[in-house]
């Protein structure tokens, strides 16, 4: 179980004044970190499928695990992170907010330890992002989108070699 010993924080506050990307990525790793805790701890394997979902360099990787400390000591409920992520992204990427949704229940599975909390975290998330379909639904659309450009990219490279 990984345990940082940092004193406690609002990552909102702290990282207001970046710029939306960055803090719409902050409030991902947030949201994840918080659910990963939800079943009462928060493993080294649970934070390596965190920084899984954030494509970044090599260098990056000890800047994401400083993120990932502090939001572990984030003092707001996951409610607080997932209605500010809503706000700063609106109805712009809805389709982001479905990512969110699935990369939660990924994380949810990672360590074999799905709970109640982590259940009811993610179906108050999904709530919070306006979200009505169910957390399957979400990622097979997801999937089945995924799926469907891989197989365009594919017919494309086959016409092209033809």
């Amino acid at each position: 179980m990984i345990n940082y010993t940092f004193k406690e924080i609002d990552m909102w506050d702290k990282y207001r004044n970046e710029s939306k990307q960055t803090i719409c990525i902050i409030g991902v790793l947030t949201l994840s970190v918080k659910l990963c805790k939800a079943d009462g701890h928060f493993s080294e394997q649970e934070e390596s499928e965190i920084l899984k979902i954030v494509p970044h360099e090599a260098q990056q990787k000890n800047i994401l695990r400083k993120i990932i400390a502090e939001a572990n000591n984030d003092i707001n409920p996951i409610e607080h992170d997932a209605r500010n992520l809503k706000s700063l992204l609106k109805d712009e990427h809805p389709e982001f907010l479905e990512f969110i949704i699935a990369v939660l229940y990924r994380l949810a599975h990672s360590d074999s330890v799905y709970s109640k909390s982590e259940d009811d975290d993610i179906r108050e998330v999904a709530k919070i992002f306006g979200i009505t379909k169910t957390t399957s639904e979400i990622i097979l659309e997801f999937f089945s989108k995924i799926l469907i450009k891989i197989k365009m990219l594919i017919l494309k490279k086959e016409k092209i070699n033809a």
